[in-house]
């Protein structure tokens, strides 16, 4: 390796330009180690889209069960009711993402509403800490959610890297969302030509460092330049080898991001994870323009690409998922812009979802203390989908991931079907008798929540034993139908009950053999 020369490239590259790789911090220990080819896993993508800044939910998704009530908060940012781009009786996009309506139509985007967490912390730089980390608002991880399934799927890595990139960020400086034990997993940046370019030049030098300090800092200098000179050369030829055919020019320089996404995916780039970010919802003051631009943006990009995958023939592999650090508050601010909020709605794009509209409505006339949306999911309900569903995880890696139990959503047509989940939201906490009763061997039991909980359903036998747990998990509020195989037990009454942080319902069931 021409050591000042990558010194002095790194050292150009890690500032504030246009051209970043964000390698640094990955310890390959890969010199005369072969490569893994990445598909050894599903061979699913997902596109994560960061709306940055914290994205006025309310009027991207409005109500229009509740039009009179949102106009009333929001004299002068309102969307006026005969532009609303109508999704249902109930539903409307913003004019500006009117572009997306088909895809809607077609079953291809589905509307999830009041996302959110418990204690919504409102400083970005920490609530978008804990959605990258998807830890709770109490707890401090240094590692992203993306980090640790990158490492579950992977399990080999670091002592054997792979031929592909394991995440790739369009951007400069790379996302905590890849952080991890092991370092950064992602390649960030934003041309992949100029990132070809920068290490095109640089050859790697295989002799051995002495065993020093200095020494083993040289040997992780010779690591990085080994693995970014792979990586420009596998990204260089898979971007030329993508031909994306939409318009991306009406997103700007976001539409630029998501084209190098489509072009790199469709030359046969078998990285699973991708980041794209959009900036500038901040929105204090003066939002109607700035809105009106960002979801222009956005809308015309997802379009796009979308229809560049169906074009391709790839469409079946990837799922588009966007996400904020928060939604904003209900009533405008003096400056007719809106405040940091809490819960808003996220969009899911793809040809295997289910498409439509997965939740009700937020209820304006029920605000939280601060007079904010309450939330209905919590967004690690829709990363556990994610990881279950789409990269087909295994429930307990799931929970490794996420550092605990969430409840998967029926989100994607290839989703779960242990859990009946019916998103209309009940009134009170409720546990029904199990049908059939007697039974045997198997029984339904159907409970409610009427906001999102931690739920224990467990069973009992007359001595007070637990004989089996159906659910422990975080879920959302709704109304949940469970069965229950009793094949392993033996004839008598036993007991089922649900704990909630409502309390405890039990009920009895029998059991005829």
């Amino acid at each position: 390796m021409k050591r000042r020369e990558f010194l002095r490239n790194l050292g150009m590259v890690t500032g504030a330009g246009a051209v970043t790789f964000s390698i640094a911090g990955i310890p390959i220990k890969a010199f005369a180690q072969p490569f893994m080819n990445i598909q050894s896993i599903s061979g699913k993508i997902l596109v994560l889209i960061q709306l940055k800044g914290g994205n006025d939910g309310l009027n991207t998704i409005i109500p229009l069960d509740q039009y009179s009530i949102y106009s009333s908060k929001r004299p002068n940012i309102k969307i006026d009711e005969n532009l609303i781009v109508k999704l249902n009786d109930l539903t409307g996009f913003h004019p500006a993402l009117a572009q997306l309506k088909p895809l809607f139509e077609e079953g291809k985007l589905t509307v999830i509403q009041g996302v959110g967490y418990l204690n919504q912390n409102r400083s970005h730089f920490r609530s978008t800490d804990i959605w990258l980390s998807a830890s709770d608002s109490d707890k401090y991880v240094f590692d992203g959610w993306v980090g640790r399934y990158l490492l579950k799927a992977f399990p080999d890595y670091p002592n054997v890297p792979h031929t592909h990139p394991m995440a790739i960020q369009i951007g400069s400086v790379q996302s905590g969302l890849f952080d991890s034990p092991q370092g950064g997993l992602a390649v960030a940046f934003s041309d992949p030509n100029a990132f070809y370019q920068l290490v095109s030049g640089i050859s790697a030098d295989n002799d051995p460092p002495p065993s020093t300090i200095a020494g083993d800092e040289l040997k992780f200098l010779k690591e990085v330049a080994a693995l970014s000179i792979k990586y420009g050369s596998v990204i260089k030829e898979k971007a030329d080898k993508g031909n994306p055919q939409q318009d991306y020019s009406k997103g700007g320089t976001f539409g630029g991001q998501l084209k190098i996404i489509a072009d790199l995916i469709a030359g046969g780039l078998e990285t699973p994870v991708y980041l794209a970010t959009l900036d500038g919802f901040d929105t204090h003051a003066n939002q109607a323009n700035t809105h009106q631009t960002l979801l222009s943006r956005l809308g015309e990009s997802i379009k796009s690409f979308q229809a560049d995958l169906d074009q391709l023939a790839l469409a079946d592999k990837v799922v588009v998922l966007t996400f904020s650090e928060f939604g904003r508050r209900v009533n405008e601010n003096g400056s007719a812009g809106t405040d940091h909020g809490a819960a808003l709605p996220m969009l899911l794009v793809g040809k295997n979802i289910q498409g439509g509209i997965f939740g009700s409505n937020p209820d304006l006339t029920k605000l939280d203390s601060n007079g904010d949306i309450k939330f209905i999911h919590d967004f690690r309900q829709i990363y556990a989908t994610m990881l279950k569903d789409h990269f087909g995880m295994t429930s307990q890696q799931v929970n490794d991931v996420l550092l605990k139990d969430f409840q998967a959503l029926p989100l994607l047509k290839s989703g779960i079907t242990d859990v009946t989940y019916d998103i209309a939201i009940p009134n009170d906490y409720a546990l029904m008798q199990n049908y059939p009763n007697p039974f045997n061997p198997s029984t339904k039991i159907q409970y409610s929540l009427p906001q999102p909980s931690e739920v224990n359903l467990k069973v009992y036998d007359m001595l007070g034993r637990n004989v089996s747990t159906i659910v422990n998990s975080y879920q959302s509020a709704g109304s949940y139908t469970v069965n229950f195989d009793g094949s392993n037990l033996a004839s008598g009454t036993y007991i089922y009950s649900l704990e909630t942080i409502a309390g405890k319902i039990s009920k009895k069931m029998q059991l005829i053999k």
